[in-house]
């Protein structure tokens, strides 16, 4: 993915802004049409570290815009993305410890992806646990204490796959904004002033019938699509005080170590199976009737994230 950073001048959004207002709104319909030509217009090119906007072209060779968000991460957070700064500039980060360490990021198509320093690139925040070995995760059997979890949960954000649902003014905005639309008011208008009154009466109604209809329609699709790929359970986590503590699964993180009770669970998040044996159905993911037999991993086993993806989301039982 071919990724290039923007960033915002100032003179030019405010110019920009002036012609909006004398134009009576034009260039936000232009830049709603052509993202991209909103970038050009408002921003100049500079490289990612500085970017606030970012232009990424996919493998099809389709351009998307997203912007670049910030959050301050709290001391000590900053060990899990590794060495930030290099030796020219320790000094300086010495005279500065106070502080805060800044987490730039930006989401696309419901990942994360995470500015790393010492790869020089926004990279997916599972990059940071792509190395862990067999060893590693069996070193989280003792659990995290409260605050590494907090740390984790600032990285990683939320385990939970949030579909936004659109609110009815939005729609309504982005679909008066349809070319075709657009179109329709000058045809109206165009009638209009030639005294073809009926004619522009009937695509009236016909425009705001079938407005309506596509809004109703595409907030029920959303809604639908939310709530079935919505999941958040209580689930048991161990501390690393030997304490077990029920949470939110919407609060997991990589690296807490999760007890499976008796009568099972659905698991809410992609897991590795470290003591004991358990039963893993995939039919609601596969489709096959037939339930698998886990066991606990070996050493020499090495973690790959894309192994585990049939596991998530299935109900298990011990």
């Amino acid at each position: 993915m071919d990724v290039q950073g923007y960033k915002l001048v100032r003179w030019r959004v405010w110019l920009c802004r002036l012609v909006t207002v004398l134009t009576l709104g034009l260039p936000p319909v232009l830049f709603h049409w052509c993202p991209r030509l909103g970038v050009l217009v408002r921003c100049r090119a500079c490289p990612q570290a500085l970017a606030d906007i970012l232009v990424l072209r996919d493998s099809f060779g389709q351009q998307h815009v997203v912007h670049i968000l910030t959050e301050e991460m709290e001391e000590g957070s900053h060990d899990l993305m590794g060495p930030q700064e290099d030796a020219d500039s320790r000094d300086t980060v010495q005279l500065y410890k106070e502080e805060k360490t800044l987490l730039r990021y930006y989401l696309f198509e419901g990942l994360r992806y995470i500015w790393l320093h010492k790869k020089g690139a926004f990279c997916p925040v599972s990059v940071l646990s792509e190395d862990w070995t067999c060893k590693d995760l069996h070193n989280f059997k003792k659990g995290l204490s409260p605050l590494e979890q907090s740390f984790r949960r600032q990285l990683y954000g939320t385990n939970l796959i949030d579909v936004p649902v659109k609110s009815y003014m939005k729609l309504l905005v982005e679909e008066v904004l349809n070319p075709f639309y657009v179109f329709q008011v000058f045809s109206v208008i165009l009638w209009m002033c030639d005294n073809y009154y009926l004619y522009a009466s009937i695509i009236v109604v016909i425009s705001f019938i079938s407005i309506g209809v596509s809004l109703y329609e595409t907030r029920k699709q959303s809604i639908t699509l939310s709530n079935m790929a919505r999941l958040v359970t209580r689930v048991t986590i161990r501390r690393n005080s030997g304490a077990e503590d029920c949470v939110s699964s919407d609060e997991l993180v990589p690296g807490d170590c999760l007890l499976i009770p008796q009568e099972g669970l659905l698991l809410p998040c992609d897991a590795v199976l470290l003591t004991g044996e358990c039963l893993v159905n995939e039919s609601m993911l596969t489709g096959k009737p037939v339930t698998d037999l886990s066991d606990a991993h070996a050493e020499p086993w090495h973690y790959d994230i894309n192994s585990l993806k049939t596991q998530q989301m299935g109900p298990i039982w011990t």
